[in-house]
């Protein structure tokens, strides 16, 4: 998301935790964002998304304009965010901004929670709402420590706690499924679905089957998704560079074969959805942000 200002200067910096090393193949990281006390205001699109995380505000919330208007992002401190596959609107802050957020990999969530990926897939859930009294605990463990590794330790809990409830969970031989998702995040190509069930071990329905289950979505379009995410990445840290370019570097056909998947996802072709957001960008000098990445 692009940042704003309403103060003079301001920083929003960004702390990447690993999780514990159990849960590394399930979860990707732990994310504080921090204003540092600070009044920001941001305002961005809410384009198509890989991710799926469970996101708990520690100051004040954001406001979801989503079309049509059913957002159920408003006014919840914690909510889990599934994968999704459609433009879902505009999200805008105004206040002191401060989150935690669990950052699932591909079929991370499925594997911690066994819960069926699809049931979280374009949706937005309150987190008491799924976890019950384990979702507030936690939230009351965020918010009375300001120690970024402590409250990694208090995510790992949670997560742990889950994990032992289930008979055959596997922590040091992730099962196919895991394996390939997470390979594909690595490299967001089109893939042989064929040649990944050989892998997999499974006949190409039992494996679409699998990855949908756990994922939710098929494997050919979670690439899909994966580089369509993947191309608005490289032209927010690389503005000077041609879209050409991008399709070819995301590994598109051609221009317009990208312009298609941005109209699925995002609504509008790469250029209108860059002019969108540059409407919500400040000066260059206006805009502080920070990326740390902590070690354990």
């Amino acid at each position: 998301m692009y940042l704003g200002k309403k103060q003079p200067a301001f920083m929003i910096t960004n702390y990447f935790i690993p999780p514990h090393p159990l849960l590394q193949s399930y979860v990707d990281s732990y994310i504080l964002s921090s204003s540092h006390g600070e009044t920001i205001y941001l305002k961005s699109q809410w384009p198509a998304s890989n991710e799926t995380s469970i996101v708990f505000y520690l100051a004040d919330l954001p406001k979801h304009n989503s079309v049509p208007d059913t957002s159920n992002l408003q006014d919840k401190a914690t909510c889990i965010v599934g994968l999704l596959s459609r433009c879902n609107g505009v999200v805008s802050f105004d206040g002191v901004y401060r989150t935690f957020i669990i950052q699932f990999k591909a079929n991370g969530f499925h594997k911690i929670f066994g819960v069926p990926a699809a049931t979280v897939a374009n949706r937005i859930y309150h987190s008491a709402d799924v976890f019950g009294k384990y979702a507030a605990a936690l939230q009351e463990k965020l918010l009375n420590t300001t120690s970024t590794i402590e409250m990694a330790l208090h995510a790992d809990d949670f997560l742990l706690s889950f994990v032992r409830k289930q008979k055959h969970f596997q922590y040091s031989a992730p099962d196919a499924i895991t394996a390939i998702s997470n390979e594909l995040f690595t490299l967001p190509m089109l893939l042989n679905v064929k040649q990944y069930a050989y892998r997999a071990n499974m006949s190409v329905r039992t494996f679409e089957r699998r990855f949908s289950e756990q994922v939710g979505i098929a494997p050919k379009f979670y690439c899909r998704l994966l580089r369509f995410n993947t191309a608005v990445n490289v032209k927010l840290k690389r503005p000077g560079k041609s879209w050409t370019s991008i399709a070819h570097e995301c590994g598109y056909f051609d221009q317009m074969h990208m312009i298609k998947d941005f109209r699925q996802f995002a609504s509008c072709n790469p250029t209108e959805l860059l002019q969108q957001q540059q409407e919500y960008q400040p000066p260059p000098m206006d805009m502080t942000e920070k990326f740390i990445l902590l070690e354990r």
